[in-house]
């Protein structure tokens, strides 16, 4: 049987913290205020629910990543989260009444319940959280100085779910750096990410596990202060979102190493490439965390580096081919300088150019040339022909790689020219 404790606050607020890890906060509410709250309990919050989907979960670095749902709709689904869980089928009546917020947090998952009485669904509603010792470290003083929401209520208040989420979130986040106090090493590791990246507490999340759980893991999981300042801004208009770059690291066990992941915005993968292709630097024994942090800095920053270069480099380029190929250009991409495109004609042979420069021009790769004949059909398509002989050095300037490049369209034209009628 579950006790409770009723306290008196500001607006009839009934507070309980009942056992088995639920805290229950009724709320009353004036009548005729009721009168207009007589819906279903979750078909009230549906803008509430919106407004958190659309803007986020305020106070969680991975806010892209939180998941908002009701019960009903996760019953039966077996999809695993990020610690490789799976969603629990509880009761109808509680799949019914129940909103489930799971939020990523320094590697981990913190799921919210937040359970409506179905007579009563402007109260505040019962919550229940994924990790226990939290739950069992709460006291009522917590809720009533961290938590105000719980005492301001409104569910005409289009972001009173967000407010109370990300109040929760600021609560778990202090229970978190409570505990890492109680690890020496994890704490002066901690203190050195904050002093030498000049960031905040609100840029780090923690996640400490117990010292009798030697099988799982304690986590960091940052933000890292990647600068794209010198980025030309049509590189970073040109993909949604925010450009963030994120750091995890795992302790598996005290003797071990850690074992870092890299976490890259779809903005950010535009520009250096997915995270996935990004070779990390091997985890040399004995080394800190923040000395590690900087290698992981260094290479980001070169890969901006390069990203900027290649930029300013097919803007050369294309300026060349503009100069030595005048009103012969058709056209070309004026923003991001990632083609152009020049009809010639030699011996009478009329022929359109396509030239190409990836993202990884000039480090890596040369201009792609494709010839497609003006004349000659294959297929319902024009003839075309690309040029796999093209000479190329990185170090060129702009005006030489012109150069080879207008050599080897010439070089080529003749044979071209007789493959394309005998192919038509």
């Amino acid at each position: 049987m579950c006790s409770r404790l009723l306290l008196s606050l500001p607006r009839l607020v009934l507070l309980s913290l009942l056992t088995a890890g639920t805290l229950v906060m009724p709320v009353r509410i004036p009548m005729e205020e009721q009168a207009s709250l007589n819906n279903a309990p979750l078909n009230m919050f549906t803008r509430q629910m919106e407004y958190m989907k659309v803007n986020g979960v305020p106070g969680v670095l991975f806010s892209d990543c939180a998941e908002i749902s009701k019960a009903s709709e996760a019953q039966g689904v077996k999809n695993k989260g990020d610690n490789g869980e799976i969603l629990e089928c509880r009761p109808e009546s509680y799949s019914e009444n129940t909103l489930l917020i799971k939020l990523p947090y320094a590697g981990t998952n913190l799921t919210i319940h937040l359970l409506f009485n179905p007579q009563e669904p402007w109260m505040v509603p019962e919550m229940t959280f994924s990790d226990d010792r939290f739950t069992s470290t709460i006291t009522l003083k917590d809720l009533e100085d961290q938590v105000p929401s719980l005492n301001e209520w409104d569910t005409s208040t289009d972001d009173i779910l967000a407010q109370l989420v990300h109040q929760v979130l600021q609560l778990y986040r202090g229970y978190q750096l409570d505990r890492l106090e109680e690890d020496e090493i994890l704490q002066i590791q901690y203190e050195s990410l904050l002093k030498a990246l000049k960031i905040g507490e609100g840029d780090i999340e923690v996640s400490v596990n117990s010292t009798e759980q030697v099988s799982t893991t304690s986590s960091f999981l940052m933000r890292l202060p990647l600068s794209l300042q010198d980025v030309p801004p049509v590189l970073v208009d040109a993909n949604p979102g925010t450009p963030n770059t994120f750091l995890q690291v795992d302790f598996p066990r005290r003797e071990a190493a850690f074992v870092p992941k890299l976490h890259l915005s779809s903005c950010v993968e535009s520009l250096i490439g997915e995270a996935s292709s990004l070779a990390l630097p091997t985890v040399p024994p004995g080394i800190g965390v923040m000395d590690y942090v900087e290698r992981i800095m260094e290479l980001l920053e070169e890969k901006v580096r390069r990203t900027i270069l290649s930029f300013e480099t097919r803007k050369q380029f294309i300026a060349e081919v503009l100069c030595q190929f005048g009103c012969a250009v058709v056209e070309y991409d004026a923003e991001r300088f990632n083609k152009i495109v020049v009809m010639m004609e030699v011996k009478d042979f009329h022929f359109l150019a396509f030239i190409s420069l990836g993202s990884l021009f000039p480090q890596q790769h040369g201009p792609r040339v494709v010839l497609q004949s003006l004349y000659h059909n294959s297929a319902k398509e024009p003839v075309s022909k690309e040029l796999t002989d093209l000479k190329y050095s990185s170090q060129w300037k702009p005006e030489e790689m012109v150069q080879h490049t207008k050599e080897a369209i010439l070089a080529n034209i003749s044979s071209f020219q007789m493959s394309s009628i005998r192919t038509s």
